[in-house]
């Protein structure tokens, strides 16, 4: 049985809020410092990339301000490249992409409700 749209949604804004609670209140320093910080933040990233890779084209379609191939394409690199994946690729993304993808995400799950 197919798993839910809702559920996809649901998992990319749980990892949302544990990426933004890790980094908590960090500097880019000590987020840099913490090898174990940064394995948990990837881990996040593929799971909202995999997530990503479910939601059919017909609804990413509705909200074209979010780049969804290159998480998907974060996703991929992540699991088959890890060594390649750049701390401050990362911190980038947190700084400035996250918080768009999780307006963009609760409106999707206000729109699936």
């Amino acid at each position: 049985m197919p798993r839910d749209l809702l559920l996809y949604l649901e998992d990319i804004r749980d990892a949302i809020a544990a990426i933004r609670s890790y980094v908590g209140d960090r500097s880019f320093e000590d987020f840099m410092d913490d090898p174990m910080c940064l394995d948990a933040i990837v881990l996040r990233f593929i799971t909202i990339g995999e997530a990503v890779k479910q939601i059919p084209a017909n609804v990413t379609a509705r909200h074209p301000e979010i780049a969804w191939r290159n998480i998907a394409g974060l996703r991929d690199i992540s699991v088959h490249s890890y060594y390649s994946v750049k701390p401050t690729i990362l911190w980038d993304i947190i700084q400035t992409k996250l918080g768009p993808l999780d307006d963009a995400i609760e409106a999707m799950i206000r729109e699936e409700e």
